[in-house]
Formats: structure tokens, sequence, C-alpha cells
């Protein structure tokens, strides 16, 4: 029952760290000038549609007596989801912006995403049930999140221009490979801190140790070896680097889903 009451503000999240480590992404890639513009493009248009689909769920965001009653800050919440509008309307800005020729405008807009969205995934992180709601480890935790969630949706779309353009330059999709890379890395750091501290000892239920589970096992451990194994295939051979992120992506997925809900739930910064 718990889980159901957290489930739109977990929901929420993930999606917002999707569209937040995509314009990320976009930005990273558009400092060189191998970035291919039906890339740019095509990646905005699903960090547009996908922070649709979180602002959508602005209405059910947990809120009232069953909140507090699972030490979520209700007060909190409701900032997020304000915020989750001004994201919303930057996403778009940014969507614009890459049909421009002005790469400055567009560095300008992308860099505006990604600093409001941090903001309100580290606002969200704020809300969750802790006694120390602004411990730097769990404010850490959704931001990686989204380096790692929405840099392997923008990665895996990078790969698919390959398909098209294959006399392209490797060195951007070895370059997005690599930032999911070291965002996986540091999500294991700060899961490993995490168990250090004794924030899972009190798991007992369950399905939040499967959750756990799944967390460590898929989101991070067989994540890492397929992001390795794109990163390294990518000069070699992109269509195979594109099917490993098509991979990676699926238990990137998994893996921060699995954690948000504990997160939320217990206050684990994992």
């Amino acid at each position: 029952m718990d889980a159901l009451v957290s489930l739109p503000l977990v929901l929420a999240v993930v999606l917002l760290e999707l569209a937040v480590g995509g314009a990320f992404l976009i930005w990273f890639i558009d400092r060189t000038d191998e970035a291919p513009g039906g890339f740019l493009k095509l990646a905005a248009f699903v960090d547009a549609a996908v922070i649709a689909f979180a602002l959508a769920l602005n209405g059910a965001l947990p809120q009232g007596a069953t909140a507090v009653r699972i030490g979520i800050d209700i007060g909190k919440v409701s900032a997020f989801g304000q915020l989750l509008v001004v994201v919303t309307v930057l996403v778009i800005v940014q969507l614009v912006a890459v049909f421009t020729p002005w790469k400055r405008f567009r560095a300008v807009t992308g860099a505006a995403v990604v600093i409001v969205g941090v903001t309100s995934l580290a606002l969200a992180a704020s809300a969750r049930p802790s006694q120390s709601p602004y411990d730097v480890f769990a404010l850490l935790a959704l931001p990686l999140g989204a380096l790692a969630l929405g840099g392997s949706d923008a990665a895996m779309l990078l790969g698919h221009w390959y398909l098209v353009t294959p006399k392209l330059s490797t060195a951007p999709l070895e370059r997005a490979a690599l930032v999911v890379v070291v965002a996986v890395v540091l999500q294991s750091v700060l899961v490993a801190i995490s168990i250090a501290r004794g924030e899972l000892t009190n798991i007992t239920e369950t399905a939040l140790f499967v959750a756990v589970a799944i967390r460590v096992g898929v989101g991070l451990l067989a994540t890492l070896g397929v992001a390795l194994g794109a990163w390294w295939t990518a000069r070699m051979n992109t269509q195979s680097s594109t099917g490993l992120l098509y991979v990676g992506l699926g238990m990137v997925l998994a893996g921060e889903i699995s954690a948000r809900v504990v997160f939320f739930l217990t206050g684990a910064a994992i």
C-alpha cells in the first residue's frame, strides 16, 4: 500500500531523470562540431515527450495524510510539482533551440534545463522520509540517476544515426557511452556508501529486498558491463555498440525504478 502511495512520485522522478539526463547529453555532444543535427532534434523531441508524461502525473503526486504517514514531506512535493512546470517549459525551449543554427542559444537553453532539472531532483530528494533531508549523498542520488538513465537513452538514440550515416566520426558515440560508464560507477560508489552507513540494514520486506537486488545486480553491475562493452565497441562496430546501449537502457530503467521505490519508502540513498 505504501508503495502505491509513492508510485506517482517515483514515476514522475524517473521520467524527469530521463529528460534531464537526455538534455545534458544533448548539451554535451553539441559542444563539438561532430554532433549530428538529426540526433539533437530527435533526442530533444523524446525529452519533450517524456517531460510531458512527468507533468501529467503532477496532479497525482502524494499529498495529505497518506503521504505524511509514510514520511513524505508534502510541502516539498508540492514545490517539486511547481518546479516541474518550469522544467517542462525549458525542455520545450530546448526543443525549439535545436532547430536553430545558433549554437550559443542551444548551449544556454541546454544548460538551463540541466540546472533547473537538477534543482528539481534535489528538491524531490529532500522530500523523502528522512531525519536528514539535505544529506549530500541523497541529494546526489537523483542527478546521478539522470546521468545514467537519460545518458543511456540519448546514447542509444545517437547510435541510430550511424545506421543512416555510417561515415560519421565515432567520437560522439564513444563519449556518450563513456558518460553512462562514469554515471554507473558513481552510482555504485553511492550505493556502497549507503551500505556502509547502514541505510539498508532495516530493509526486511521481501519486496524491498528484491528491489535492492534489482538495483545492484541489474541496474549497476550488469549495466556497467554492458556500458563498458558499448564504449569499447563504439570505435569498431557502431551497430553492436547501439545494440548494447539498447540493453543497457532497459537495465538502467529497471534499476532506477527499483531504486526510487526504495528511496521514497526508506530514504536510503541508492
